[in-house]
């Protein structure tokens, strides 16, 4: 079957194809969602897409993020499909993904994986309670295990940092690689997890994720903003959450520092014979 490179203008118009997927079925599921991270970042001060990135994060509070876990594939069209540790051994990422099935891709020290293309991610928000604060460090090490479980999903140079990484780190062994990282990602969330609220939020997506605690009243309400032609729902406490992350978020990097930090090998459109 023929393959065909794709663009980063050809990434990001199925990122948003995808996302308005999300979002259709988020409304038929009463479910909500906000735009995170770097999208969010490019929603507040470009309208849009940072220009030198191309991915899509949303946020979603765990009590929803469970049901869209669970419903998406059934409500999806059929280009679309959701991953995540709950309908596969073999999902290496601590978040779930809606991919574009009609793309495939190559992360950079990884073999290629079926069904992975194009995708936007959905990262958790769970209520920080005192239990949660107190698990932090068993999180972090559990994280440290998920990225030695992909020592069998990785090509050679990624297996040699895996290998080294193993040996050197105190939080980690060489026996944790024996286990895939589904396996840790299935503990992380199953210990993260807390829908009774709190005055403090948290996503476990990350070792250094764990370290950023966010305001819960930034969530109280949304605001429906512009995102390249389209509009989609953010925190109206955005300013508290990209001061977290981003700290002087509206002042615009240097031209040196412009650039695309892509994890992709490969990205390819799947023509249909």
């Amino acid at each position: 079957m023929p393959r065909t490179e794709l663009t980063i203008e050809d990434r990001k118009r199925i990122g948003l194809d995808i996302l308005d997927e999300v979002q259709r079925v988020c409304r038929l599921l009463d479910l909500d969602f906000y735009l995170a991270y770097g999208t969010l970042l490019g929603a507040v001060r470009h309208k849009g897409f940072i220009p030198w990135d191309d991915d899509i994060d949303i946020w979603m509070f765990r009590k929803d993020f469970d049901v869209f876990v669970e419903k998406f594939n059934s409500l999806c069209q059929p280009d679309f499909r959701l991953w995540f540790y709950t309908n596969r051994e073999d999902y290496p990422f601590n978040m779930p993904k809606v991919c574009y099935l009609k793309t495939e891709i190559r992360e950079k020290n990884m073999k290629r994986i079926e069904g992975i293309g194009i995708w936007v991610d959905i990262f958790p928000i769970d209520y920080l309670s005192e239990e949660s604060k107190a698990a932090t460090p068993r999180l972090v090490q559990l994280e440290k295990q998920r990225w030695m479980g992909l020592y069998r999903q990785s090509n050679i140079s990624g297996k040699l940092k895996l290998f080294f990484y193993g040996l050197f780190s105190r939080d980690v062994s060489l026996s944790d690689r024996k286990r895939p990282a589904a396996y840790y990602t299935k503990r992380i969330h199953e210990l993260h997890s807390c829908t009774e609220e709190h005055d403090q939020v948290r996503s476990p997506t990350s070792v250094n994720s764990y370290r950023l605690f966010y305001d819960a009243s930034a969530f109280d309400s949304v605001l429906e903003v512009p995102f390249e032609d389209r509009t989609y729902p953010i925190p109206a406490g955005y300013d508290s959450l990209l001061r977290t992350v981003y700290h002087d978020y509206m002042r615009i990097p240097p031209k040196a520092k412009q650039k695309m930090d892509s994890h992709l090998k490969q990205a390819r459109f799947i023509d249909q014979a």
